[in-house]
């Protein structure tokens, strides 16, 4: 009788499918964990790679901005400043404005008699030009006999009534262009660009037309051209003008900020209300007759 059991060649055959299946499972879990691992080693990669963005950003954020060129010549204030003698008014000259618009304040001595008159002015505001019509020529009449002084601030801040011209702030660098290569015209090339002062909502003036305000107005110095062409002073202009319009103590309170034209007389700032003359005699403390006011 042959005895009971498993013979030897079956006992083979169970041995090789069981080692055959524990190596698949080997496999298996071998590419599970090669699976893991890959997707650790890519998760990690884009950890890295977004970390190196924003690595990236945050210098370019932190990183200190890099100072721009000064400000034109003659505008240490950031304004042009008049003074007067024997019935012609003359620009003050000084170094260049600081490029970070910071104004270098003009010293005045309140006691000299003098009526200073400081403006802020945006040579594409229609309420400057009012105030250009109705009272320059009283105004610079005092700074010639020596009676006051006069500091014009050209600031841009009316880029947005012109589409996307930016003529406000090509009308305020062609002003430190002036100021910066022929001062003595400055005055004369503020009343042509408000003589010509294009409409609100319109594109404004072109550069070849504010070229031509410019020798309207009596500049001849070829570098003036040049600088309108290459917008010298644009970057100034608009650090100028944050500057600016950062300073509370030149807000306007009825306005609830700062607006054009501002003017302040021996540091007091005009509300706009009343006759300026009037206002200029009441704040130098006398009732000395001005000029009447243009029709």
């Amino acid at each position: 009788m042959a005895a009971s059991g498993t013979s030897p060649s079956s006992q083979g055959k169970k041995d090789r499918r069981e080692a055959a299946r524990e190596t698949a499972r080997l496999e298996r879990e071998a590419e599970k964990k090669r699976q893991r691992r890959n997707k650790i080693f890519l998760q990690g990669g884009i950890g890295i790679a977004i970390l190196a963005v924003i690595a990236v950003v945050v210098a370019i954020v932190v990183q200190p901005a890099t100072p721009g060129a000064p400000g034109p010549r003659n505008m240490a204030s950031s304004g042009i400043l008049f003074t007067g003698q024997g019935g012609v008014a003359t620009a003050t000259t000084t170094a260049a404005a600081a490029a970070d618009g910071k104004p270098k304040a003009t010293q005045t001595n309140t006691s000299d008699g003098l009526v200073h008159i400081v403006t802020y002015v945006d040579w594409a505001c229609p309420a400057c030009k009012t105030f250009e019509a109705t009272y320059a020529s009283q105004i610079q009449q005092l700074v010639a006999s020596g009676s006051a002084t006069l500091e014009v601030h050209p600031i841009s801040i009316l880029d947005r009534n012109y589409g996307t011209s930016r003529y406000a702030t090509r009308a305020a660098n062609a002003a430190a262009c002036v100021a910066n290569y022929q001062p003595a015209k400055f005055l004369d090339t503020q009343k042509e660009f408000y003589d010509k002062q294009p409409t609100e909502g319109t594109s404004g003036l072109t550069d070849t037309q504010i070229k031509a305000l410019v020798t309207n107005a009596g500049v001849t110095d070829s570098a003036v051209t040049n600088c309108i062409n290459t917008e010298q002073f644009t970057d100034w202009i608009g650090t100028a003008t944050q500057v600016t319009t950062a300073n509370t103590a030149l807000v306007n309170a009825a306005a609830g900020g700062f607006s054009t034209p501002t003017v302040i007389v021996n540091g007091k700032r005009w509300d706009g209300s009343g006759d300026f003359l009037q206002f200029v005699s009441t704040a130098a403390g006398t009732a000395t007759p001005s000029p009447s006011p243009s029709n």
